[in-house]
């Protein structure tokens, strides 16, 4: 019972309660009054009301309309007589309080003398609470909702500090001193969690940072939680990094020093413009901010952190900043330095990757103007200037060339025409630049012709077969064969119904005469059946199998898809061309026409019974020889202009 009772006495709670009558409720409210219409009012004027306030009851249980008792407010007002006698008069704690104590109110304001009366009185320095004052209650405050009050708080952050904390995010360097100081004496205990220069980098406590860097030098090259004070002042202006390298810091070396996730202060400098850019509460930065400091990061010796193993600083310049133009002024500012566009970022893709990948997305596409897709292109084209791999691939399939014709067909789904249009001349502007340095369609996928075909499938309108007729002259151009063979490819079942129908249709003709020459009718099947098979297995097949599904492009009155039919027929060589054609030829003889497929089996016997001229021929002959690389190996050929674009673009 005895130790019940010396708790209570202890813990003030006696001292502390919230009983309080109504005239002293009536007191403290007129003085809220008088401290609101005048702050400097003397302590004589107020001592008359305060005198007839019983010491027993605690006053500090009463709040005005935003939830604040009056030692909260006289702290905050800087009302040092008033602080003091309500400190020598009632003796309250002054650690206990829901949140915004009267020594975390002084350390953030700087009233110098009231820490000093607070700490006197025993204020703790290593109490932690959140700052509500002088706003609205924040969320996690337990005062919330009890007062009708609707100010806005103009502290957001809700999380629990001390008083170190609350003087540094005050920028108050001499309340500081003062907290350091009381913390040195032997018989405090509590000691700051991380260094005060840390502390002041990371708050950007510009006054605070350029005293500590003098009385606490040692902790400019100190890590604390894998961090140096130079990665925290790169979050902020230049000024900080210039004091910290002015007063010793090691710019080689720290600068350059990742954290767990293997960010340097670089990345850091390109993640915070990210978040400038989405408008988290950061003050606003512009791109001369951001370039400006890259600029001086390089400058002082952060080069290799570009080239960070496992974590490029150019795939995080493309993987988080959206304006493409600061992409690119970026980009061009650390490949000049020795970037190297063949580093992977932190999925393990490199800067080309992460550059197109996003593209597969297409509402981008929808949202981008004609200097973002110039910037874009120029992004691409530093790259590929400096080395990059166009023939590089993402987790072992994803490759540039399978983004790009991936977006192509989705672009096909699109209503708007003109949107449609320019978004294909986009992708294909990117497709040639790739192509031109390097990337090779056979290598990346021998079966990307399929894939354009494919696209027949998604097409809405006639106007975009002109597409993919642009697109399959572009990959013929670089060396794509037309003449590959889908034989244990996998087919999409369009393709397979056709083969199906073709296999039906020649069944009841082999049953015709089951008696006569059945030894050679049995030893020929196998080769009929495997020429067949074969016959059907090339794109040209493959294409027209996919267009008799789509009547409408059948209907065409200017019949855009005969000429990738063309195309195909002027580039392929002579035998699987003719072999594909005789294939097609039986398969619609043995078919009754009709006005969709009237003129389409009228080309496909055109193009069966007549042959290629000797000029058309030579063309495919020269096409082979030069390995299918036209558009490469053109003007190596000694050859008249006019000779030249007619072998270039497959002309008739």
């Amino acid at each position: 019972m005895g130790g019940s009772v010396s708790q209570v006495f202890r813990s003030g709670s006696a001292r502390d309660g919230r009983n309080v009558s109504g005239s002293t409720i009536d007191k403290v409210q007129t003085i809220f009054e008088i401290l609101c219409s005048n702050p400097r009012i003397s302590i004589h004027t107020l001592e008359a009301l305060l005198v007839q306030i019983p010491k027993n009851e605690n006053i500090l249980a009463i709040h005005d309309d935003s939830g604040y008792n009056l030692l909260q407010k006289s702290v905050a007002i800087n009302h040092i007589e008033l602080v003091r006698w309500l400190l020598q008069r009632h003796c309250p704690d002054v650690n206990r309080c829901p949140c915004s104590l009267p020594l975390h109110i002084a350390c953030l304001k700087g009233h110098e003398e009231c820490v000093e009366l607070l700490l006197k009185h025993g204020a703790r320095i290593d109490t932690e609470a959140r700052m509500c004052f002088p706003g609205l209650h924040s969320l996690n405050c337990e005062e919330r909702g009890k007062y009708k009050n609707v100010a806005v708080c103009d502290r957001p952050n809700s999380k629990l500090q001390n008083a170190v904390c609350y003087a540094i995010d005050g920028d108050q360097i001499n309340v500081l001193n003062i907290l350091a100081q009381k913390m040195e004496e032997p018989w405090i205990p509590f000691r700051v969690k991380k260094p005060l220069l840390h502390l002041a980098c990371e708050r950007g406590a510009w006054k605070c940072v350029q005293q500590l860097v003098i009385t606490r030098s040692d902790e400019i090259n100190l890590i604390k939680d894998e961090y140096y004070p130079i990665h925290q002042a790169i979050l902020h202006d230049t000024r900080f990094l210039e004091l910290l390298i002015q007063h010793g810091a090691v710019t080689t070396e720290l600068i350059n020093a990742p954290d767990s996730l293997g960010n340097t202060p670089l990345h850091a400098v390109i993640v915070r413009y990210a978040l400038e850019e989405a408008k988290y509460g950061y003050d606003k930065w512009n791109k001369w901010d951001v370039l400006h400091l890259v600029r001086f990061l390089l400058q002082n010796g952060a080069k290799s952190s570009i080239n960070q193993a496992g974590n490029s600083a150019l795939a995080c310049v493309f993987r988080h900043i959206r304006d493409w133009e600061v992409c690119y002024e970026l980009l061009n500012m650390m490949i000049k330095e020795d970037g190297d566009p063949n580093i992977v970022g932190r999925d393990g893709s490199v800067p080309l990757m992460v550059c197109l990948v996003p593209l597969i997305n297409k509402d981008p596409l929808h949202h981008f103007t004609h200097s973002m897709k110039v910037c874009f292109l120029n992004c691409i084209r530093i790259l590929l200037e400096r080395g990059a791999n166009p023939n590089c691939s993402y987790r072992s399939n994803l490759t540039p060339l399978h983004v790009l014709i991936f977006t192509v067909s989705e672009n096909f789904t699109l209503n708007c025409d003109t949107q449609k249009r320019a978004n294909f001349d986009f992708i294909k502007n990117i497709l040639q630049l790739l192509l031109q340095h390097g990337l090779d369609c056979n290598v990346t996928s021998q079966t990307i012709l399929h894939s354009v075909m494919d696209m027949v499938q998604n097409v809405r309108t006639c106007p975009d077969m002109a597409c993919i007729h642009e697109l399959t002259l572009l990959l013929l151009q670089y060396g794509n064969d037309p003449n590959i063979n889908l034989a244990g490819k996998q087919m999409t079942g369009t393709a397979a119904e056709v083969v199906r129908a073709d296999a039906t249709e020649d069944a009841p003709g082999q049953d015709t005469n089951p008696t006569a020459n059945s030894n050679n009718s049995r030893s020929n099947e196998p080769f009929r059946n495997s020429f067949r098979s074969n016959s059907r297995n090339y794109i040209l097949f493959y294409f027209i199998s996919l267009i008799t599904k789509k009547e409408f492009l059948l209907m065409d009155r200017e019949a855009t898809y005969t000429r990738i039919i063309h195309l195909l027929y002027y580039s392929m060589q002579h035998e699987p061309l003719y072999a594909c054609l005789k294939s097609l030829h039986n398969l619609y003889l043995t078919q009754v026409p009709n006005k969709t497929t009237e003129s389409l089996i009228a080309l496909i016997a055109m193009l069966y019974k007549r042959p290629r001229s000797l000029k058309q021929m030579c063309r495919v002959r020269i096409y082979e020889s030069i390995n299918r690389k036209l558009a490469q190996n053109i003007n190596r050929l000694n050859l008249p202009g006019l000779l030249k674009d007619y072998v270039l673009n497959f002309e008739s």
